[in-house]
């Protein structure tokens, strides 16, 4: 099951000064060339806090290309690990290496 909140969201410090600090689940993607209004995700990941982690991307990138990203809140460790795993799964992202 892809990503349960379909907002995208700009990879940029003015859009991540505005996430909330929460528990959650994210994918960094880019626009998909070929299919307008698609995006290719590129990672996966998960965060006890979604903005310092975007952040720490933001600075130190998994890789080239990432214009956006999209999240979504999942409370409890258990429940982010085993939701990443999944998304990893299905969307088989170019630049998670240890998960695939």
């Amino acid at each position: 099951m892809p990503f349960q909140n379909t907002k995208v969201y700009s990879f940029d410090r003015q859009t991540l000064s505005t996430i909330n600090e929460i528990g959650a689940i994210y994918g960094l993607a880019r626009r998909n060339p070929s299919r307008s209004g698609w995006y290719t995700i590129l990672y996966v990941g998960k965060a006890t806090n979604l903005r310092k982690r975007l952040n720490d991307h933001l600075n130190d990138p998994p890789g080239r290309g990432i214009t956006h990203f999209f999240a979504e809140a999942v409370a409890t460790e258990a429940g982010r690990t085993q939701r990443e795993a999944v998304l990893i799964g299905e969307f088989r992202p170019a630049y998670n290496t240890l998960l695939k």
